[in-house]
Parts: C-alpha cells; sequence; structure tokens
C-alpha cells in the first residue's frame, strides 16, 4: 500500500512507468522464474525509453532468496543509472550480516544513488554497510481518506476515553503479529477496576488458523470481553476504526519497519502500545517527551496489560492522544512525506 501511494503521488508529479516485479499467488517455480525474466526485459525496455529517468526500486530485498533474485535480475540492468533503492523492511540489516548474501549485498550499494529507510533507526542499523551520504530517511505516509478530520479528533479527545476502554488489534491476523498476547492480556485485565473492551479486525493467513483463536479465547474464559470483526472490507472504514477504539495495541516481534496501522492509529489521535521491535519504537516516539504511547516487550503478555492499564487512566491517555496526532502531522503527513521525496529526487537529479 505504501508503495502504491508513492506511486500516485509521483505520477500526479511526473510521467511514471511502473514495473510490476511482485510474484502472481500460487506460482510455481517454473513460472516464477518466467515472471522475473519477463520483467526484466521490460525493464530493460523501459530504461532504454527513458534514458535520462531516475529510477525508483522500491522492492530491495533482505531475504536470501529475494536478495539473489534482486542481483540476479535486476541490478544488472541498473548499472549506470540514478537508482534510489526503498527498504520496507525492518530487517534489512540482515542481508549484509547472513554469510550467504554478505559479499553480493556489499558489492551492490556502491552502485546505488540512494537507500532510503523509513525510519533513522532501521538507516542506521546499516551504518557499517552504507555510507551516510547514501543513508536517506523517509517514512511511509497516508492517503488523505485515512486521515479523520481535525473537527472528528479534537472532538475524540475533548470526550475522552470511553466506559469501557475500548482496546484495537487491527492487523493480519498472524501470530507473529502478536494477537495471541492480547488476548493474555485481556485475561489479565479482565478482573480489574477498569472495565475493558477487546477488539480484533484483520483477515487470516489461512483458514485453519481462526479455530486457534476461538480455542484462546475460550480458554481464557474472555468471551464476554473480546469480539473478531472480521476483515475490513473498504479501507475507507479504517480511519473510523481507530476514531471509535481508545487505545491501538501491536505487539509484533516481525522485525517490521514502519506498519502502516500504527500510523492510521495515530492519525487518528489514538495512543499506541507497541513492541520494542523494528521500526515501531521510533516511530512513536518512544524515550521522547511526545510519545504517542508506550513500548513493551515482545511476547511479555503481563507487560502489555500493564501499559494498557497505565494508558487507560484519563490524564495518561489525553498526552498521548495529543501526541500521537502531533506525532503524525509532523513526521507522517502526506505533505510532509510527499516534500521530502521532490527534494531527494530533485538532488539525485542534480548535475
Amino acid at each position: 500500500m505504501a508503495t502504491e501511494r508513492l506511486y500516485g503521488y509521483l505520477s500526479s508529479q511526473s510521467q511514471v512507468h511502473r514495473i510490476n516485479t511482485m510474484i502472481p499467488a500460487g506460482a510455481s517455480a517454473w513460472s516464477k522464474l518466467t515472471h522475473y525474466r519477463a520483467a526484466g526485459r521490460q525493464l530493460a525496455d523501459a530504461l532504454a525509453m527513458y534514458p535520462e529517468a531516475p529510477v525508483i526500486w522500491t522492492s530491495i530485498s533482505p531475504e536470501t532468496v529475494g536478495h539473489f533474485r534482486d542481483v540476479g535480475t535486476v541490478f544488472p540492468r541498473l548499472k549506470g543509472r540514478r537508482t534510489i533503492a526503498v527498504s520496507h523492511w525492518g530487517k534489512f540489516a540482515s542481508v549484509f550480516e547472513n554469510a550467504a548474501t554478505a559479499w553480493s549485498a556489499r558489492r551492490l550499494i556502491p552502485g546505488l544513488e540512494r537507500v532510503v529507510f523509513t525510519t533513522s533507526v532501521l538507516s542506521e542499523a546499516c551504518a557499517a554497510w552504507i555510507p551516510q551520504a547514501q543513508r536517506q530517511v523517509i517514512p511511509n505516509t497516508l492517503d488523505a481518506a485515512l486521515i479523520p478530520g481535525r473537527a472528528a479528533l479534537d472532538e475524540r479527545i475533548e470526550r475522552g476515553p470511553g466506559r469501557p476502554f475500548q482496546v484495537l488489534f487491527l492487523s493480519n491476523m498472524i501470530r507473529e503479529k502478536g494477537w495471541e498476547d492480547v488476548l493474555e492480556a485481556a485475561a489479565l485485565l479482565k478482573n480489574d477496576d477498569t472495565r475493558f473492551e477487546w477488539a480484533f479486525a484483520g483477515g487470516w493467513p489461512r483458514p485453519s488458523e481462526r479455530p486457534l483463536f476461538d480455542a484462546a479465547v475460550e480458554r481464557l474464559g474472555v468471551g464476554d470481553c473480546v469480539r473478531y470483526e472480521g476483515l475490513l472490507q473498504k479501507r475507507s472504514e479504517i480511519g473510523e476504526r481507530h476514531l471509535a477504539a481508545d487505545l491501538f495495541v501491536l505487539p509484533s516481534w516481525l522485525r517490521e519497519a514502519q506498519p502502516l496501522s500504527i500510523m492510521e492509529a495515530m492519525a487518528a489521535g489514538t495512543p499506541c502500545v507497541v513492541a520494542d521491535d523494528g521500526g515501531m519504537p521510533d516511530m512513536i516516539g518512544a524515550g521522547g517527551d511526545s510519545a504517542a504511547g508506550l513500548v513493551v516487550s515482545a511476547r511479555k503478555p503481563s507487560a502489555l496489560a500493564d501499559a494498557v492499564r497505565s494508558l487507560a487512566t484519563p490524564e495518561a491517555w489525553h498526552t498521548a492522544a495529543v501526541n500521537a496526532r502531533q506525532q503524525f502531522e509532523e513526521r507522517f503527513a502526506p505533505d510532509v512525506v510527499d516534500g521530502a521525496w521532490d527534494a531527494l529526487i530533485t538532488e539525485v537529479m542534480r548535475p
């Protein structure tokens, strides 16, 4: 979604030629090879058509297989071109640490004008292999339709947290995203003086995993305060859903770079509790005076429960809610991010 949004913005400013390197769902090994060979030919044709155009490579991979795909099919075509590579991964540094990919990854970097990271933490993690002059930090942003207006935001902040206190987990229902820890936290807070209600929204990677969620709800005895709302079918519903929540939680341990769900919550002035993992702490301004929430250790339901309880007090909630929208407007708003891309492209194109 972040790549699609960037494409939409750049297309409104300039002529953009897009080449899709995504593997079709369910593709066989042979069809994958055929797909990448075809994508390589499309890239060669496009580069020949636009010999002066910069290249924005939004799919550079930190995975072993993906890296060798890049080295074998994409990167050779980019020699001599002004290329901006974009890392959407929280574990991009691993490509330099992995013995299988370290040599080719380090040889790849001198051929790039810039490597864009979504947070400064992830940029610094690659400082040993990518010179500072080549590293750039530009966060993702959101479509305007996902950003609640000021009137709605002011109303919800003035109203304060609800009773019962509404906690939202909105993400793909992947176990590594931490939904089991959220259920454990719900059980720990079930008899708390503050009444909590917990909502889960998102799709399942496999239908067979939904019964695991239902079984955990029954085992923990939280059926009266937990509900599963399914996959939100319309993107326009996401901003409204975050406005209706009092707190957003994402205790993921997937080394995520910059989950859009956190950004969506901050745009709605919804405080966040995230795991100390990937780029998430930096997103909410952890450790600063204007943090948009709290950071907890991953896979620690008791720490998650304590953080939720702490942010349920009106004073703590109000401070974090105001900070959340302020952080969004200062760092992630569309005009801020678009301006950063404009400046980078202008600099890269300078003779």
